[in-house]
């Protein structure tokens, strides 16, 4: 029969010792989901242990900045959420940003390291079309007689 060691017990009654230590979580290549003028959106794959349920809390916005020192989301305002059965993170600011480049650092609770940065660039809003091109274009209304004996 074979015996767990008796010290090994103790430490795992008095909670120093999990039976399921969390694993090494390893961060992927962070993705703009928004642009410019929009709240920031990003997407970050990550990479467990197979069958590893990683719960959301370990995630946090560890700082924001923006290389030219102007105004950006606050860390703590992010929302983070991730899908029941995908490996990734969606990381939201509550604000919008008009910011060409910003740097976001992560962090990941019981992992080797603290926090993982990521340089991003936001990409410019889309092509906003003018009233003039939006406007519906006029219709050339065809006498009838013209239509039932054709063009001359």
């Amino acid at each position: 029969m074979n015996r767990a060691h008796p010290v090994l017990v103790a430490l795992l009654a008095a909670g120093l010792v999990s039976a399921t230590a969390a694993q090494a979580v390893e961060l992927g290549d962070a993705s703009v989901l928004s642009q410019r003028g929009q709240r920031l959106k990003i997407a970050v794959p990550f990479g467990s242990a197979p069958g590893e349920n990683v719960a959301v809390t370990r995630f946090a916005v560890a700082s924001v900045v923006s290389a030219d020192g102007r105004p950006v989301p606050a860390a703590q305002g992010f929302t983070i959420s991730k899908p029941e059965r995908r490996n990734v993170l969606y990381l939201q600011s509550r604000e919008p940003v008009d910011l060409d480049r910003i740097r976001v650092e992560v962090s990941v609770s019981n992992n080797d390291v603290e926090r993982i940065g990521y340089d991003l660039r936001v990409p410019p809003a889309r092509y906003a079309a003018t009233e003039a091109e939006t406007a519906p274009a006029p219709r050339t209304v065809l006498d009838r007689r013209t239509k039932r004996r054709g063009a001359a």
